[in-house]
C-alpha cells in the first residue's frame, strides 16, 4: 500500500490527497471490522462479572475515543485541523451522552443516601 500511494504521490500529485484519504478510510474500517470489534467483544466477554452497563460503555466508549483520535489525526495531516479538533470534541460529547443516564441515576442514588 505504501508504494502504491507512493506512486501515487509520483504519478498524479493533485489526485494523491483523495486517493491517500480514501484508502485510510478503507483501510481503518477494514481494521475495525477484522481487528476491533473482535477484541472488543473479546473484552465485553471477560467483563461480564462487572454491573451490566458499565462495561459495556466502557468498550465503547474507548473505541469512540480511538476512532476518534485516529480520524482526528488524519484531518490534521491533511491540514484541516480545526476540523480535526472539532470531529474530537463532538466524539467527547458523544461518549458523555451516553454516559450521561447513568451519571444522572448515580448522582440520584447517592443524593437519596445522603441525609439533608
Amino acid at each position: 500500500m505504501y508504494l502504491l500511494l507512493l506512486l501515487l504521490s509520483f504519478a498524479a500529485p493533485a489526485l494523491h490527497p483523495i486517493l491517500y484519504t480514501t484508502m485510510f478510510l478503507m483501510v481503518s474500517v477494514y481494521v475495525l471490522l477484522t481487528v476491533l470489534v473482535p477484541f472488543g467483544s473479546t473484552l465485553l466477554s471477560l467483563t461480564e462479572k462487572l454491573p451490566a452497563p458499565y462495561a459495556t460503555l466502557l468498550v465503547v466508549s474507548a473505541g469512540l475515543y480511538y476512532m476518534a483520535e485516529v480520524l482526528s489525526l488524519q484531518m490534521k495531516d491533511e491540514g484541516y485541523g480545526a476540523f480535526g479538533q472539532l470531529f474530537q470534541t463532538t466524539m467527547k460529547i458523544v461518549i458523555m451522552s451516553l454516559w450521561l443516564p447513568y451519571i444522572t441515576q448515580l448522582i440520584e442514588t447517592i443524593h437519596a443516601l445522603i441525609p439533608w
